[in-house]
């Protein structure tokens, strides 16, 4: 894969992500042990945020060694804190919000790892 498909994917794969937590507010935030929505409302406009910056960068005709390296690092500090909140908050967390965290923290540990490679390709 080229970084512009790995980081097109990315943005998707995030996007999709923040959308479905919006279309599913009501059910979700009861699974994480919240009272109320918001604190998952914020992170997927965040998510959605990070989905147009990633986007962005993948239409730009060069990706630079830096940039892919960024992201990969921002990818794996979102994969190091879906394990910190399942650490901490291990017994709030309904089990179908563990497999939520989980398996998004290994799909975005794929795109990080994607990223880091095609990065060291730039490199080599």
């Amino acid at each position: 894969m080229t970084p512009h498909h790995i980081l097109y994917v990315n943005a998707i794969a995030t996007a999709l992500c923040g959308i479905g937590m919006l279309a599913a507010r009501q059910i979700l935030y009861p699974l994480f042990g919240l009272d109320a929505p918001l604190l998952l409302d914020a992170l997927a406009i965040g998510l959605l945020a990070y989905a147009a910056v990633v986007a962005g960068v993948a239409r730009r005709s060069a990706i630079d060694r830096p940039t892919l390296m960024t992201f990969a690092i921002v990818d794996g500090l979102w994969v190091a804190g879906s394990a910190v909140v399942l650490v901490m908050f291990w017994t709030q967390l309904a089990p179908a919000a563990r497999i939520l965290i989980i398996a998004v923290a290994l799909a975005t540990d794929v795109f990080a790892t994607l990223q880091y490679r095609a990065a060291r390709r730039l490199a080599g």
